[in-house]
């Protein structure tokens, strides 16, 4: 009697330790159960993995906010957290293909952070840094995260997203609204890069414009961008739309939940994957 009463004494200190010090560590708990998603389409993605995310009482200035994803042909997941404010600065998390994370990039200058994409060993991201006359490309090596190449984007277009089209084509992707003179809409413009110059070249007849915002937020923000060999798909909060690369053939479809998503890709094998915040969440297709 007195070895279960000191037993169970033993389990209470050890559930307030427990308490006393979770204070300091991530949300766990039923919210990382796994979720099951349903689109209006019919297309059904469920919980991959739970990155990263900030302790209940992060000092506030140092908030990490999940902001996009990329993912490379191994399986490797690189996903973007923007600091504080999410106007200047970032980190970058590499997770394996079993979901481990083996490396944090050195805090970078990333803008909002939520422009990149993998290609052929590489992440091209746009530092979009608010009031900057120029935007930036940059080109960050996927095994050390550091910064290796900059070029300027023409100052006439502020990008929000990039799909990465060939080692030396950008897609990117600006969006317009109802005041300015062809209305509400997306404007997708080629970004040429070179090795032995400092600045994109952007030709305005290989623009390609698309009439009509998607999203169920006043503001229609453009939370993701991908491209595959005969599509292109922008995401926004509460749907997604989808057309071919000549702007036809557009399909929007709804997510179904007041959740804000932060990315959508495809991985090698041709399936949806779906990026979360708040409680961070990778969702793939089912």
């Amino acid at each position: 009697m007195k070895f279960i009463t000191r037993f169970n004494l033993s389990i209470s200190i050890l559930l307030l330790f427990i308490t006393i010090f979770n204070i300091n560590m991530p949300i766990t708990s039923a919210k990382e159960q796994k979720n099951t998603l349903t689109f209006s389409n019919g297309t059904k993605v469920s919980t991959l993995f739970f990155p990263y995310r900030d302790k209940v009482n992060q000092k506030i200035g140092t908030e990490r906010s999940l902001q996009g994803m990329t993912i490379d042909a191994k399986g490797n997941y690189y996903l973007m957290y923007a600091l504080g404010d999410k106007t200047t600065y970032g980190y970058i998390y590499k997770y394996n293909k079993k979901f481990k994370l083996v490396k944090i990039s050195k805090k970078l200058r990333v803008g909002h952070g939520q422009a990149m994409d993998y290609h052929k060993g590489y992440l091209y991201q746009i530092v979009d840094v608010v009031g900057s006359k120029n935007y930036i490309l940059q080109r960050i090596d996927a095994n050390t995260l550091k910064v290796i190449k900059k070029w300027t984007i023409p100052a006439e277009i502020h990008p929000n997203v990039l799909a990465m089209e060939s080692d030396t084509t950008a897609i990117v992707v600006s969006k317009t609204t109802s005041s300015n003179v062809l209305g509400e809409g997306y404007e997708l413009n080629r970004l040429h890069i070179g090795e032995n110059f400092r600045y994109t070249i952007r030709h305005p007849r290989e623009k390609l414009r698309v009439d009509g915002l998607i999203g169920t937020t006043k503001g229609k923000e453009i939370q993701g961008f991908e491209r595959t060999k005969d599509r292109y798909y922008i995401l926004s909060n509460g749907e997604y739309t989808s057309f071919k690369h000549d702007g036809s053939d557009q399909q929007t479809v709804s997510l179904q939940t007041t959740r804000e998503p932060e990315g959508l890709l495809f991985n090698s094998k041709g399936k949806m994957l779906v990026l979360f915040n708040k409680v961070n969440e990778v969702f793939i297709e089912q």
